[in-house]
C-alpha cells in the first residue's frame, strides 16, 4: 500500500486520460487530487475510489459536495460543478442538485430535501410555557387561569403540576410549532366544534393569539412561525337548533314582561326579590353584601369581590351615614383593552342605600385590606389576596324563586333603565364600563375628554337605586313570605344541598319549591 506520503495535489486541464490513470492509480492504492483549471472548485480525487467533488462557499462557511464517479465525463463534471456553485452564490442548499447527480433522482421525485438547513423551532410544551408566561406578565390571574386551562399550561399556584388541556391537542405534542400548518389547526378546531361549539370557537381564539405571540418579529428566528398564519380562521358553522312552536300565538311571548332567557335578562320582580332575599338576614352578611353591593354598582363580578378598602372614599362628612361614596376601581380590576382607557381607573358615585353596605363591609374587614377576603391559612398559597370571583355566583344561584347570574344584573339595569328610566346608550355605557359611554376607538374621547362625569354618573345611580326599591317592595307585598327569615333560610338550604335544614320547622317557601 503507498503510504500517505504519497498523497498530493496538481493543477491541471483534466481529461479522459486523466480520468483513466486515475483509475490505475487507484487500484494501486495511490491517494491524490487533481485540480482542474478550466473549472474553479473541481477536483478528481483518489482516495479509494475515484470522485468528482466540487468545493464552494456557502452561508459564509466553505464546503465540499461529491458531483459524480469515474463514469462521470470532465465535460459534465464542469456543467454540474458550474451548476452546484450558481446554487451556492444565490444562497440555495445545492443538496437537492447533488442528491439528484449522485442517484438519479430528480428534484421533483425528492420527498425531503437532504442537507437542508435545519429550521430553528420551539417545540409544543415549549412554545404553550413561553405564551402562558407572557400572558401572566401582561394579563390578568384569570386570563392566564383560563388559557392554562384550555392548552394544558403550569397551574399558577404550583409551577409542577399543568391542567389537564382540550384533548383534540394532544395531537401536538412532540412537534415543533413551525411544523404545525393552518390546516392542522382547523381540523383540531373543527373536531372540538363538532363535540362543544362554544369551546371550539374559545380554542380558535386562544390559539390565535398564542399563534401572534409566537410571530412576533422579536422571537419569529426562534421560532419560524409563519405571520398571520391564523388570520381569519373561521371555525365551522353552528348546528342548527331543532325549532318547536309551543303557540301559535306570538302575543303570548310578551306577556308578563318575559325577557328571553338565553339572554338571560332578570324581570324587574326578580331584581326586587332577589335584594330582597339579600336583606332579609337569612343569607350569611358577607354574601348578601356582595349582593347589594353589586345591585347598587352595577359593576363586574371580579371587581365587586376584589373590591379594597383605599378604593372607597366618602364624599362629605364621614358621620353622615348616607354621604355618597366615590369608588375609584384600578385598571387592572378592570376589563383590558388599550382602546378603552382602560390604564385609567372606573369612577362611579354610591348613593344610599347601596353606601350603608359599603360602610358594613368596611367594618367587618377589620383589619384587613380586601372587603371579601381569601379564607385560607397563612401557610396556604391563593390565587388572589381575595376571593374567588364566584363567591357572588354561589350567593345569586341559590335565592329561592330569584336564581340569576352576576351580568344578569347588569343585563337588567341596561334593558330596564332604556325601558324604565329614559336612559340612552351613552349614558347605560358610562355605568358598566364600556368605554366611558365613548366608542372604543374615539381618539378624542380616549385621550382628551377624560373627565369622569361624576355628577351624572350619581344622577344615573340615584335612579336605578330609587326605581329598585320600589321593586323591591313590590317583591315583599306580593310574597311576604319574604320577611319570614327562617322560611327563607329552609328554602335556601334545600336549593344548595336538595335536602331539608336539619332540625328545623317545615317550610312554605320550601314546600313551594318542591
Amino acid at each position: 500500500m503507498t503510504p500517505l506520503s504519497a498523497k498530493h495535489e496538481s493543477r491541471q486541464n483534466i481529461t479522459a486520460k486523466t480520468l483513466e490513470k486515475a483509475l490505475d492509480d487507484c487500484a494501486a492504492d495511490h491517494q491524490y487530487e487533481v485540480s482542474d483549471i478550466r473549472c474553479g472548485g473541481l477536483q478528481l480525487r483518489v482516495r479509494g475510489s475515484v470522485t468528482w467533488t466540487v468545493r464552494s462557499r456557502l452561508w459564509g462557511k466553505q464546503r465540499r459536495w461529491a458531483i459524480g464517479g469515474p463514469e462521470t465525463k470532465p465535460d459534465v463534471a464542469r456543467e454540474r460543478a458550474g451548476e452546484v456553485k450558481g446554487w451556492c452564490r444565490r444562497g440555495m442548499d445545492p443538496q437537492m442538485l447533488v442528491t439528484q447527480y449522485m442517484t438519479g433522482v430528480p428534484i421533483a421525485n425528492q420527498a425531503r430535501v437532504g442537507g437542508e438547513r435545519p429550521v430553528p423551532s420551539w417545540g409544543w410544551t415549549r412554545s404553550v410555557d413561553a405564551f402562558l408566561d407572557h400572558i401572566l406578565k401582561y394579563r390578568s390571574p384569570e386570563t392566564y387561569d383560563d388559557y392554562a386551562r384550555t392548552l394544558g399550561g403550569k397551574m399558577r399556584l404550583d409551577q409542577r403540576k399543568r391542567h389537564s388541556k382540550v384533548p383534540e391537542l394532544g395531537r401536538f405534542e412532540g412537534k415543533d410549532v413551525a411544523a404545525i400548518t393552518r390546516e392542522d389547526v382547523a381540523k383540531c378546531v373543527a373536531e372540538v366544534c363538532d363535540r362543544a361549539h362554544r369551546t371550539g370557537e374559545h380554542l380558535k381564539s386562544v390559539l390565535g393569539s398564542m399563534w401572534t405571540f409566537l410571530a412576533d418579529d422579536c422571537r419569529r428566528e426562534e421560532t419560524s412561525v409563519v405571520p398571520n398564519l391564523l388570520l381569519r380562521l373561521k371555525t365551522p358553522e353552528r348546528r342548527r337548533p331543532a325549532i318547536v312552536r309551543d303557540t301559535p300565538d306570538i302575543i303570548a311571548l310578551f306577556e308578563d314582561d318575559s325577557e328571553d332567557p338565553n339572554r338571560d335578562v332578570p324581570s324587574p320582580a326578580r331584581l326586587g326579590r332577589a335584594l330582597a332575599i339579600a336583606r332579609s338576614g337569612a343569607m350569611k352578611e358577607a354574601a348578601a353584601l356582595s349582593i347589594e353591593l353589586l345591585a347598587g354598582s352595577l359593576q363586574r363580578r371580579r371587581a365587586v369581590i376584589g373590591s379594597h378598602r383605599a378604593e372607597f372614599h366618602v364624599m362629605g362628612d364621614w358621620e353622615d351615614q348616607n354621604a355618597d361614596i366615590l369608588w375609584s376601581i384600578p385598571p387592572f380590576m378592570r376589563k383590558r383593552s388599550n382602546r378603552r382607557r382602560a390604564h385609567l381607573p372606573h369612577k362611579i358615585v354610591l348613593v344610599p342605600p347601596t353606601v350603608l353596605a359599603v360602610r358594613r363591609l368596611d367594618n367587618l374587614a377589620g383589619d384587613q385590606a380586601y372587603y371579601f377576603p381569601v379564607r385560607a391559612g397563612a401557610d396556604k398559597k391563593t390565587k388572589n389576596p381575595h376571593a374567588d370571583p364566584s363567591f357572588i355566583n354561589h350567593a345569586l344561584q341559590f335565592l329561592p324563586g330569584a336564581e340569576m347570574s352576576c351580568h344578569a344584573w347588569r343585563r337588567g339595569f341596561a334593558s330596564h333603565g332604556q325601558r324604565e328610566l329614559g336612559l340612552d346608550l351613552v349614558e347605560i355605557k358610562m355605568i358598566l364600563d364600556h368605554s366611558e359611554g365613548a366608542p372604543p376607538s374615539d381618539v378624542t374621547a380616549g385621550n382628551y375628554a377624560l373627565d369622569p362625569l361624576l355628577e351624572r354618573k350619581r344622577q344615573i345611580l340615584l335612579a336605578w337605586s330609587e326605581w329598585l326599591e320600589k321593586r323591591v317592595q313590590e317583591a315583599i307585598d306580593a310574597d311576604p313570605g319574604l320577611l319570614d327569615v327562617e322560611a327563607l333560610k329552609d328554602a335556601i338550604y334545600f336549593g344548595r344541598y336538595g335536602k331539608p335544614r336539619p332540625d328545623q320547622r317545615a317550610s312554605p317557601l320550601l314546600d313551594a319549591a318542591e
